[in-house]
């Protein structure tokens, strides 16, 4: 086995090459076409000094957020490892169940269940409601938005109990290469729930309709076609029932692919502008970024599945951590606490490369409308609806930004306006 601080070695340098392959992934855009401007002169060209205070504003209390879920998310799972609560609760749940396996790990995983919703309530209700009305920016009641809050928790509730069951027979089966049969029940999952999600969840939160303005309609079947892309239905959803933001996605496989639109989209832009913000999710679909993003995660998920299933065998071998084998469910908060810190350490990796994804879905946009006003355009309407910061601390986007901040995207389009990058 490698030293442990071999892997911090290496993923230092998986960091390291991520960056270097976002900023060769495209052509140097010049900063402002030519013109040398400071980024708060930059940000002045296209919007005002209350706009771009409101914006970091809001950002930055959502980086606050952020930072304040993790903590709690991994204090609570710290807590449950290092000290003897998990094991009290599996004995609450042996007691339940009666001493049916089964039923123990369901009721465990329940229960914790409820104890991280119980500890992560108060920063979604401040977050996703309170906060979102305070900014201006939310329609939702609070009666809708606690409704939604208790969907969100039975659905997941639903899917994760099974397959909590389904790992820990799995364990218990081959306590060493569990790790291979589930991964490949999560990819299977992970699929078909991409495939169904759009015809059994969604209908749960948003209705749905046909896009009512023909003219609309086709202008996206004729963008599509020139993507080559077959597409089914052109939605639009509900969104104004909860949120003033706008967006568009492509959502679905196979026959359940369709385009859905937010009503805001449609109701404050321009079809041009409609056409631009599609575009760039038909350019995700043209360099394939769908496909790579699953096997990216594919991959991932098997790293840090092998990396748990060594970590559970030494934990148990040293019988400091309550469970003696890995299939006692006391180690279920060693497991989760083990892939937030994975997660968390991979981060900038993840949004690296998820960056580059959006900078060739924006180039693919450009190249597919040949409108760089109506992209720069489009771009200024998202960051006003959706209170963008502006011009983000650069170690911010590093960390957390899965998309570039809107200036850079805007200099993409005005660099292609003047053919310094195709």
């Amino acid at each position: 086995m490698l030293p442990q601080w071999s892997w911090l070695l290496f993923l230092l340098a998986l960091a390291a090459s991520t960056i270097m392959f976002e900023e060769r992934a495209l052509p140097t855009v010049p900063a402002g076409s030519g013109v040398h401007l400071s980024p708060t002169e930059k940000a002045r060209q296209y919007f005002r000094a209350e706009e771009i205070d409101r914006g970091r504003a809001y950002a930055g209390g959502r980086y606050i957020l952020v930072s304040l879920r993790l903590a709690v998310t991994l204090g609570l799972f710290a807590l449950l490892t290092f000290t003897t609560l998990a094991a009290r609760i599996r004995d609450l749940s042996v007691s339940v169940a009666g001493g049916r396996v089964w039923l123990t790990i369901a009721v465990f995983g329940l229960l914790l269940g409820l104890l991280y919703s119980a500890a992560n309530f108060p920063l979604s209700l401040y977050g996703s409601f309170l906060r979102e009305h305070a900014f201006g920016l939310s329609t939702q009641t609070f009666r809708s938005w606690i409704w939604d809050y208790a969907k969100h928790a039975l659905i997941s509730t639903g899917m994760m109990l099974p397959l909590l069951i389904v790992l820990y027979a799995l364990i218990r089966w081959n306590p060493h290469r569990w790790y291979l049969p589930a991964w490949l029940v999560i990819v299977a999952v992970m699929a078909l729930m991409t495939e169904l999600a759009p015809i059994l969840i969604d209908p749960l939160f948003h209705t749905f309709r046909p896009v009512q303005d023909p003219a609309l309609v086709e202008r996206i079947r004729t963008l599509t076609d020139r993507a080559g892309l077959r597409t089914g239905s052109i939605l639009e959803v509900d969104a104004s029932r909860r949120t003033k933001k706008t967006n568009a996605y492509f959502t679905g496989l196979g026959g359940t692919r369709r385009v859905v639109l937010y009503d805001t989209l449609i109701t404050t832009s321009t079809p041009e502008e409609v056409e631009l913000v599609l575009a760039h999710e038909l350019g995700h679909w043209r360099r394939h970024h769908i496909w790579k993003g699953i096997a990216l995660g594919a991959a991932s998920t098997l790293a840090a599945l092998w990396l748990i299933a060594r970590l559970l065998n030494v934990a148990a071998g040293s019988g400091r951590f309550g469970f003696i084998h890995p299939a006692d469910v006391v180690s279920l908060p060693l497991m989760l606490l083990a892939f937030v810190a994975l997660n968390v350490v991979t981060m900038p990796i993840q949004v690296g490369i998820s960056r580059v994804f959006e900078r060739e879905a924006d180039l693919e946009s450009l190249r597919l409308t040949g409108n760089p006003e109506a992209f720069i355009a489009s771009e200024v309407k998202l960051a006003r609806a959706n209170l963008a910061d502006i011009h983000p601390p650069k170690a911010i986007v590093w960390l957390m930004y899965t998309h570039p901040p809107v200036l850079e995207r805007i200099a993409m389009a005005e660099a292609y306006s003047t053919k310094e990058i195709r």
